[in-house]
């Protein structure tokens, strides 16, 4: 039976006093009805867009605010309120909350030219520098850490030397299934509380001390020797992984530093120990934008009767460059953006405000939705200031008392399961009734556990309900998170539709749900 068949039926089955409040099923059908549709879907042509054409997000880049104003359009072209790219507050340090400096790569050329040629795959890491026109030069294999080896052995021998800073990896074979979706098994487990280690069992591993600060810093010894560049790997089998470098360093006191295939790492770095000359010629040019402006990016589908109290549904805006940010996080927004317009386009009730928030600077520590919640709801560390880098703990504000919850998409693409209710065990009882009217879409579990490292922590540590969705995690690792091969590929568009509908229908069950959902005890 077709989807849009199966959801038109749901209000005939059900009793006409179920029919109001959180559970309209009328309602509820119309959304599965528009949601479920291959023709009238429009998550993946948002998303499409916002992949194929906008491109990466990368915080503090020209790129993601042309991607915020775009969403903001298109926001207000489906009737939502105070669609607006919000500004994050002032701040008085003159750091701009960590983005002194904004980066884009705007040329990417690299290729091996002797022994024999052929093309590498790569990107700079962000917040380095280019290459300043073409340059070409042999590579040199300088794998020791130490201050004194590192010296003893190459000082006087880096300049105009491409320096491959680490061993090849040892590339294991794929004997797994690299895609995956949670078992039944697996997901009856996470509604399991954690357990201490059973008597007798060993002790789980102690974790490595951090880094020691004064640690010899190999890129300052390879930039004071005049190499042209660092290269390093990571991952294998075509995918590589990358990140940013500190981004208060001025660009001409670094040292372009690249990431490359493991393959082709691997090919350059055996010839070297071969003792073959191997040359490589790149072109790279990277962009620098001082105190780029940062935002949230916002709007609202008004409450009818309760419009002061809010519901937020939100995912990370901003991405890593080296693909288009697709499993991490612009499906989560398309996804986010389609269940705004089912809500809208269905008109469906909603006695409390729904808002959705698409977060900028996660990647870089949950930056944006620290500073939105500390500026309009207090209890997490705010502005900076000082003498107190991290920010004071703002004082909990009124605004709490009409929050009714966050929920958060950003476990990569796969298909919503469940719920983390983050240790809130008086609201396990109010999601599985919300489950369901939506169960037969593949969502079934309640975990108690916590999870963390993403935007619906802030909210968690202020103090309101702050929820993360457990999702399949198809390619999520090792494949696509912070990866090459993070493109509008990885999405999986019968997902996406699920996932948009059971949002919405999300959104407008707590919306209407009859009063404030239970809050943990606080310490």
């Amino acid at each position: 039976m077709m989807a849009g068949a199966a959801s038109a039926l749901a209000p005939a089955l059900m009793p006409a006093a179920a029919q109001g409040g959180p559970f309209d099923y009328r309602a509820l059908a119309a959304i599965r009805e528009l949601g479920l549709d291959i023709d009238k879907s429009e998550v993946m042509k948002t998303a499409s867009y916002l992949l194929d054409v906008l491109g990466p997000r990368l915080s503090g880049s020209p790129h993601i605010r042309k991607a915020g104003e775009w969403v903001v359009e298109k926001m207000k072209g489906w009737g939502l309120s105070g669609a607006a790219l919000e500004p994050w507050p002032v701040d008085p340090t003159g750091g701009n909350h960590g983005f002194p400096r904004g980066w884009s790569n705007e040329k990417f050329y690299m290729h091996a030219t002797a022994p024999v040629p052929f093309p590498i795959s790569g990107m700079s890491t962000a917040w380095t520098p280019g290459t300043n026109g073409l340059v070409s030069g042999e590579c040199i294999l300088a794998v020791e850490t130490s201050e004194a080896e590192l010296r003893a052995r190459y000082a006087g021998r880096l300049r105009g030397k491409w320096v491959l800073g680490q061993a090849p990896i040892e590339m294991q074979a794929q004997w797994e299934p690299v895609a995956k979706r949670l078992t039944r098994d697996q997901l009856d487990s996470l509604e399991t509380p954690d357990r201490p280690p059973e008597q007798g069992a060993p002790a789980a591993p102690s974790p490595a001390p951090p880094p020691n600060a004064q640690a010899f810093d190999r890129f300052s010894f390879f930039f004071e020797q005049g190499a042209l560049g660092v290269l390093s790997t990571n991952r294998g089998h075509g995918v590589f992984a990358l990140g940013g470098a500190p981004r208060n360093v001025a660009p001409d006191q670094q040292i372009p530093r690249i990431v490359i295939e493991a393959e082709h790492y691997g090919r350059l770095a055996r010839a070297v120990s071969q003792g073959q000359g191997v040359t490589v010629e790149a072109d790279i040019r990277n962009a620098w934008h001082n105190d780029p402006a940062m935002f949230n990016v916002v709007g609202e589908i008004r409450g009818t009767t309760q419009p002061e109290e809010i519901v937020i549904i939100g995912a990370h805006f901003d991405s890593w460059h080296a693909a288009t940010g697709a499993t991490d996080n612009g499906g989560a927004c398309a996804t986010m953006l389609e269940a705004m317009r089912l809500l809208k386009a269905t008109g469906a009730p909603l006695k409390r405000t729904v808002r959705i928030c698409l977060w900028n600077g996660e990647e870089q520590g949950l930056i944006g939705s620290r500073l939105y919640v500390a500026t309009h709801f207090g209890g997490v560390r705010g502005v900076p200031a000082p003498g107190n880098p991290r920010g004071e703990i703002v004082s909990v504000k009124r605004a709490q008392a009409r929050f009714q919850a966050y929920f958060n998409l950003d476990n990569g693409a796969g298909s919503i399961r469940g719920f983390n209710a983050q240790g809130n065990r008086a609201v396990i009882p109010i999601f599985r009734d919300w489950i369901e009217p939506v169960r037969d879409l593949g969502v079934s579990h309640v975990s108690p556990r916590s999870t963390g490292s993403t935007d619906h922590v802030p909210f968690d540590q202020a103090g309101l309900p702050g929820f993360q969705f457990i999702q399949d995690p198809i390619e999520y690792f090792p494949k696509t998170h912070h990866t090459n091969r993070d493109y509008f590929e990885a999405l999986q568009p019968e997902d996406m539709r699920r996932n948009a509908v059971i949002l919405a229908s999300f959104a407008m069950m707590a919306a209407n749900h009859p009063g404030l959902l239970p809050r943990k005890p606080k310490p």
